[in-house]
């Protein structure tokens, strides 16, 4: 990658990382006002759910929200070192390797406090008759959890040791896939337990749009990731899956904010995405631009060579006759 590929691909760097610190800060903002009414909450839920272990149900919920609200905390921090990181790496600084690390420890972290919630919504759905507590819910948490932290945290224990390069890649290899199949399970139970109850009463094309992109699109894209991460070391076919799999992210996002303009159900639970990812489509454009730039420097390379080899033969040639 040349010099103004490589700012190219770090400018859009820079835009993703803004992005992600202002979803989080509205995401922080929105938590630290639940946070304040909290008490009251607690007191008129009774109010709300009927369950045969009220106690039971009650302690589940305020372990799933103040477990929320702190994993809200440590992702805003999180998205603050991703800035950090995005600037070090604009400036050719080598920290921010150790930045990178701190990212994925609390979006892991962030990941692992989302088992409450899985709790919550599990055991409530069998002790509880409320619309608020579902299987999906839990199953959707549960998995994200399961999938999500166990590689995430590894890996940014092997980045506080640069010089374990190796290690660091496989388990970036493992992370990467298994973080975009979480994402898959995220947004498309959401569909299916929120979304298409309503969505399907609204149907037509806007409808089946919405529907196959919440149920494909993260899907491809995990998928593609997934193959990314077998042709590592082909750099050509890596930085194109790559490149595939951070567009379709994005896109998914683009497809959905479309849908919601027509259809009130996907509006209602806009807050509810990570609709952060919208400016994903910027950076993994960059990607493939330097994955089709990288191409065409090689074709001429080779055509270089070969010219250069031609002649050399036809001098040779020359010479002994």
């Amino acid at each position: 990658m040349d010099f103004h590929q490589a700012t190219l691909t770090k400018k859009a760097l820079l835009i993703v990382t803004i992005s992600f610190l202002l979803y989080n800060i509205y995401q922080a903002i929105t938590t630290t006002i639940f946070v304040t009414r909290f008490p009251l909450v607690v007191t008129q839920l009774p109010n709300f759910i009927t369950s045969t272990q009220p106690t039971l149900q009650l302690s589940l919920f305020a372990f799933q929200e103040l477990a929320g609200a702190a994993g809200s905390y440590l992702r805003l921090t999180g998205s603050i070192f991703a800035l950090n990181c995005a600037l070090l790496l604009f400036k050719k600084d080598s920290n921010y390797i150790e930045k990178l690390g701190k990212i994925l420890l609390f979006e892991s972290l962030y990941f692992l406090l989302l088992f409450p919630a899985a709790i919550n919504h599990l055991v409530g759905s069998v002790i509880s008759s409320s619309a608020f507590l579902n299987v999906y819910t839990g199953v959707s948490c549960l998995l994200q959890a399961a999938l999500i932290f166990p590689p995430l945290f590894v890996l940014s224990r092997r980045l506080k040791k640069p010089q374990n390069l190796t290690s660091s890649l496989k388990w970036a290899g493992i992370a990467a896939p298994l973080y975009a199949f979480g994402f898959w399970i995220r947004h498309g139970l959401l569909w299916i337990y929120a979304l298409s109850p309503i969505g399907t009463q609204q149907a037509g094309i806007i409808g089946t749009v919405g529907s196959v992109n919440s149920l494909l699109t993260l899907a491809v894209a995990a998928t593609v990731t997934a193959v990314a991460s077998i042709t590592f070391g082909q750099e050509k076919k890596t930085r194109w899956f790559v490149g595939t799999a951070i567009v379709l992210a994005g896109v998914y996002l683009v497809v959905y904010a479309l849908v919601s303009v027509w259809i009130p159900i996907y509006r209602a639970f806009l807050p509810l995405t990570d609709f952060w990812m919208i400016t994903l489509p910027i950076l993994g454009s960059a990607v493939l631009l330097g994955s089709e730039k990288n191409t065409i420097l090689n074709k001429k390379n080779r055509q270089f060579s070969k010219m250069v080899n031609n002649k050399i033969g036809v001098s040779n040639y020359s010479i002994n006759n």
